[in-house]
């Protein structure tokens, strides 16, 4: 069995945890939710799951039972720690009228900022996007032009603004780039898809403009956000190697040591996609907490012997 989450990701996530401690994952069936599950997985600390409706989440090495939201439940539990991975993603944007993505998301931070003020919460992880500050501040920009990215940033000013007046730590986790081997419908995020095709003989780039990223793995995102939360509160963006879609997929080649055709359409002239943070602060944060991250090329041969163990 390849284990989803790096070694060294866990170890810094556990020593993130006092021993007292008992973690809720709000938004839990996702790939980020079964991605703190993984993380979880073998220590001990109680744990609650929480998702839309009652489901089983898979984690790699297991499932955990994960609820329907219950405030009482979740009150009773008495969670120090929260991970917060539940928002209606931008892929719904266009299937729900807008009136009713906008209320499904207030109703969801209306929740987090319940939870932070819990007496019992010490910590809160909430994951955010890059799009509530991509390509300028989404305030400026309206709820019509981006409701996602929007919705976050109004999400994240929200919570920050909660952790001035709670005893809680929170910590605004703004991914733009990840990667990670419990990535749903892999063949849907970049990265992944990417590498699936390396092992099909041919890629294929579709962009015909440059698109500009940098990576991290998603569990050293969390371990790291954690980490950091023991510290104080704030905002930490993602970061990892700037890297072109071109390069990339050549990397991906040289990484899982594959000769593949790669093909791309005709520069079109395009201005550059260049979705990622400009910020040092991954750096500076993996330093402080004394993580190494995984390289661009650990993360490549990650992700493909887990999803090629799946399929074993």
């Amino acid at each position: 069995m390849v284990d989803p989450v790096r070694a060294e990701a866990r170890s810094l996530f556990l020593s993130a945890l006092h021993d007292s401690d008992r973690v809720l994952v709000t938004g839990a069936g996702g790939w980020f939710g079964s991605t703190v599950a993984a993380l979880l997985h073998g220590s001990g600390h109680p744990a609650a799951f929480t998702t839309q409706r009652p489901r089983v989440v898979s984690h790699g090495w297991g499932v955990v039972e994960a609820i329907g939201w219950n405030w009482n439940a979740v009150q009773d539990f008495a969670p120090t720690v929260v991970f917060d991975c539940a928002f209606v993603l931008r892929d719904y944007v266009n299937s729900m009228p807008i009136e009713q993505y906008v209320h499904a998301n207030t109703v969801v931070t209306a929740r987090l900022l319940q939870l932070a003020h819990l007496p019992s919460v010490r910590a809160v992880i909430s994951v955010s996007s890059g799009a509530a500050v991509h390509p300028q501040d989404a305030g400026v920009r309206g709820v019509e032009a981006d409701p996602y990215g929007y919705l976050k940033r109004q999400a994240e000013l929200a919570l920050l603004a909660v952790g001035e007046t709670v005893a809680a730590r929170v910590v605004v986790a703004r991914s733009w780039s990840l990667s990670g081997a419990l990535v749903t419908r892999p063949e849907r995020y970049a990265f992944s898809n990417l590498v699936m095709q390396a092992r099909s003989g041919v890629i294929r780039v579709e962009a015909a403009h440059e698109v500009w990223r940098r990576y991290v793995g998603v569990d050293d995102f969390f371990a790291v956000a954690l980490a950091k939360a023991a510290g104080s509160s704030g905002v930490l963006d993602s970061g990892g190697e700037l890297i072109e879609f071109g390069g990339l997929a050549q990397r991906i080649c040289d990484a899982l040591s594959v000769t593949v055709e790669i093909r791309r359409p005709a520069p079109s002239g395009q201005v550059a996609d260049e979705y990622y943070s400009r910020s040092d602060a991954w750096d500076a944060a993996c330093s402080e907490v004394g993580l190494a991250p995984a390289s661009l090329d650990d993360q490549v041969v990650d992700v493909d012997a887990y999803l090629r163990g799946l399929v074993r």
